[in-house]
């Protein structure tokens, strides 16, 4: 059996843990986040996408008998007030001019303004052009760590049930549509000292004061910290990879760690690969599984959990077409094969057993190989995650297929797919494949097959090669040293135009 993680090709560190496991879904991430926060004694350190201080990170009865706020910046803000020697450091991506409608204007203000000095919020421009940061952990203690596809901002909150409607599920009052993310959480400060040195490295690049963080963990209470809900996962060790032009935090060059790790997985994949990921444009990734697909005698099951389309028209130009040019190629290549190709989207309950109009937004990035491989992060399986912008993801493997690893893997599995269908739980089929057409072709529960590429992207792709714009881009874009004031961010410009920048 052939390892698919390999040091010094697809991963940038290996480090012991003393637990290990999944948050599935915003509901059981935010819950665990506010609750790990309180235990908290030296630090915790924020990276993300995005950061709304307004998001809403306990729902309801918790709500209601919570002992701290619960927004984001007020629960920050109140823990700091708390516990006198906590410091809490937040590193947001300055987002582009072109995401501005979508985003909390003043966001460096309003996290600075009336709250605790020992709160510190930081825009990070420190990136290639065209590339966007895009990591999103959390480091509590150095102890405790978060990481995967959430972010702590509206819109992203959901349970397991994906109900429609759920009065539960708004944002800044309005209600929004169902959303399925996965989070990983690891207990250990090996993994947690690594993760808050390269916060600290991504900090200092993007302009901020210098932090200085104590080298050990004060709290037996984060480090004995399980969270309600969790998904187990039976591993004793991790391994982290990358995507960085900038190599952080040792300088590497051009770390692109995730691409080969995903690239390896594919091509070692002997009986199963199941991957949920927002957006599956990844020319590179798109030809492996149809080079493995095409292989006429194989026995391999390919499981694709996607969304139906783009949440934008932007967003289907963008990434879009090039996903359905790639399913076109797989389903090409698995025909007269005796592979198996499965591609499925997921919608909500909804009462009276009514079709909704939209189905649940898939926002996860996970792939699981055999049962015996599973990687989780922020990156999907775009020209841009595996080539430009900055990404993190987290995987466990074992070569022996009895082991308890391999055991929480296949259980980890059959969670998700338990909560795609919308079934209690989903029992072993000698074809996985089969199995969910024959549920997604009778719409016993929330399952559906996915139609790409359709007549109208099909018409559209016989004029346009996808893989020609530029808005996945799979290297930096040239640099113009006579750069617009646009390019490093709206905390870039509002420096720049106040003054006080370069």
């Amino acid at each position: 059996m052939e390892r698919i993680l390999r040091s010094g090709e697809n991963v940038w560190c290996e480090k012991s843990v003393r637990g290990a496991g999944l948050l599935v879904d915003g509901d059981d991430y935010y819950r665990a986040l506010y609750q790990a926060g309180m235990r908290a004694r030296d630090y915790i350190l924020l990276a993300g996408w995005q950061f709304d201080t307004d998001a809403c990170l306990l729902r309801g009865p918790e709500a209601e008998g919570a002992p701290l706020p619960v927004t984001l910046l007020a629960y920050l803000d109140a823990l700091c007030r708390r516990t006198p020697s906590l410091r809490i450091y937040l590193l947001a991506w300055d987002f582009h001019v072109v995401f501005s409608l979508e985003r909390e204007w003043m966001q460096d203000l309003r996290f600075k303004w009336m709250t605790s000095d020992r709160l510190q919020f930081q825009f990070d421009s420190h990136h290639v052009d065209g590339g966007a940061h895009h990591q999103k952990f959390a480091v509590i203690d150095g102890a405790l760590s978060f990481l995967g596809g959430l972010d702590l901002c509206d819109h992203r909150w959901d349970d397991r049930r994906h109900k429609l409607p759920n009065p539960l599920r708004v944002s800044r009052g309005e209600p929004h549509q169902p959303f399925h993310d996965v989070q990983a959480y690891v207990v250990g400060t090996e993994v947690g000292q690594q993760l808050a040195e390269l916060f600290v490295s991504r900090w200092q690049a993007a302009g901020g004061e210098s932090i200085a963080l104590p080298s050990t963990c004060a709290s037996d209470a984060v480090v004995d910290f399980a969270p309600e809900g969790a998904v187990p996962l039976a591993a004793s060790r991790v391994t982290l990879s990358r995507t960085d032009p900038y190599g952080s935090p040792n300088g590497a060059t051009n770390c692109r760690e995730i691409r080969a790790l995903h690239l390896q997985a594919i091509c070692s994949a002997e009986r199963l690969l199941y991957l949920e990921t927002q957006y599956l444009s990844s020319k590179d990734v798109g030809d492996a599984l149809a080079k493995r697909l095409a292989v006429p005698k194989g026995a391999l099951e390919v499981v694709l959990v996607l969304n139906i389309r783009g949440e934008t028209f932007k967003e289907h130009l963008a990434v879009g077409l090039a996903q359905a040019k790639i399913l076109g190629e797989l389903r090409v290549a698995v025909t007269g094969t005796s592979n198996k190709l499965g591609v499925y989207y997921t919608v909500p309950e909804t009462h009276g057993g009514q079709e909704p109009e939209r189905g649940t937004y898939i926002h996860s990035k996970l792939t699981i190989v055999d049962d015996r491989f599973l990687t989780i992060g922020s990156a999907n399986l775009t020209n841009r995650s595996v080539g430009v912008d900055t990404e993190l993801n987290l995987s466990v493997e074992t070569v022996d297929t009895t082991d308890a690893l391999a055991a929480s893997i296949l259980a980890a599995r059959a969670s998700l797919l338990a909560e795609h269908l919308g079934v209690p739980e989903v029992k072993a089929s000698k074809s996985l494949v089969d199995q969910l057409d024959a549920f997604a072709r009778a719409r016993d529960g929330r399952l559906r097959l996915h139609p790409s590429p359709t007549e109208q992207e099909r018409q559209v792709l016989d004029v346009i090669d996808p893989q020609q714009l530029p808005f996945d881009p799979s290297a930096p874009e040239p640099r113009d040293e006579d750069r617009s004031i646009f390019v490093g961010g709206l905390g870039a410009l509002f420096t720049r135009l106040a003054g006080s920048g370069p």
